[in-house]
């Protein structure tokens, strides 16, 4: 997977607004849209990439559905857990490349 500059840029704010959220900065409402804008305003293109985003984005979507900002950290710990995996991946993944 190859990102441009501001794909990259958007990537690391997925991780920052987990952050912020994990911080107490933003509601969970805000959490889970803010990285699907991100998602989108990368425009990215790779369909396996997009699909295995959204496998990880959609339980964080239906505790957003069920609970609103009444989730909490616990509530949505594991979910967020696995996707930061995955983004950090994805991330180490491009700059691995980028080196190259």
């Amino acid at each position: 997977m190859e990102f441009n500059e501001l794909q990259s840029r958007l990537w690391n704010n997925m991780l920052k607004t987990i952050e912020d959220f994990r911080n107490g900065k933003i509601q969970y409402y805000d959490l889970v849209y803010e990285l699907e804008g991100a998602l989108d305003a990368g425009e990215f293109r790779d369909k396996e990439l997009i699909k295995r985003w959204y496998d990880h984005w959609t339980p964080l979507e239906i505790l957003s559905a069920k609970k609103g900002n009444n989730s909490t950290i616990d509530d949505a710990n594991e979910y967020l857990v696995v996707m930061e995996e995955y983004l950090r991946k994805m991330l180490s993944d491009y700059l691995s490349q980028e080196e190259e």
